[in-house]
């Protein structure tokens, strides 16, 4: 490829890496909120990381 094609191929795929489906974003943010109301009411339990390479 020439220098001018690959400056257009790179950029084609830092667009792709910095856009964000709105749809897919949403649904991430529903998720989260989700584990936080189960975590808050009891109905989920965190794990601490360290701790759970530590369990035998």
């Amino acid at each position: 490829m020439s220098p001018n094609e690959r400056l257009e191929f790179a950029e084609i795929l830092l667009a792709s890496i910095e856009h964000e489906d709105e749809k897919i974003r949403e649904k991430w943010i529903t998720e989260v909120r989700d584990r936080m109301v189960a975590v808050k009411t009891g109905n989920a339990k965190l794990i601490d990381f360290d701790s759970l390479y530590q369990e035998e």
